[in-house]
């Protein structure tokens, strides 16, 4: 087994690499706009169309993110489904609680568009996680084994 693989496959750092980055979604998604944590240089100003879809397709990828990384933590303590299960809720969870506390943050709000924007990329991760399992399991089937 390589480093890299023995690295990712210490239950440590999945933990760690999954609450780092729900902790650093959070910051991003309760910061104020007008005076940001942690700038990014995401483009401001009136929400035209363009700006709303850019930021929808920012949710959705970091909420497919999300549920990829927690349904990684979980796979090495629990059954696949259990595993994608918990990943789907974590997401979901995330995505509704960030979006109920941005009402209470300066200069936010919460939008019922981007809190479908988390869960559609949660849900999108937890189908392509369950594509490649069921592909996998297909071409287990399909290659006879050495005995």
């Amino acid at each position: 087994m390589s480093m890299f693989r023995q690295i990712i496959s210490f239950r440590p750092i999945r933990w760690l690499a999954a609450l780092t980055w729900s902790i650093l979604l959070s910051i991003l998604l309760l910061q104020p706009e007008a005076d940001p944590v942690i700038s990014l240089g995401l483009p401001t100003g009136p929400q035209t169309l363009a700006r709303e879809a850019f930021f929808t397709a920012l949710h959705m990828m970091a909420f497919a993110l999300t549920c990829a990384l927690w349904y990684w933590t979980w796979q090495g303590h629990l059954a696949f489904g259990a595993s994608l299960t918990l990943g789907i809720v974590f997401a979901f969870v995330l995505g509704a609680a960030t979006e109920y506390l941005q009402s209470f943050a300066p200069d936010r709000y919460p939008s019922l568009l981007d809190f479908i924007a988390n869960l559609f990329g949660a849900i999108l991760a937890a189908r392509l996680i369950w594509q490649q399992r069921i592909g996998q399991m297909e071409s287990d089937v399909r290659q006879p084994r050495n005995l």
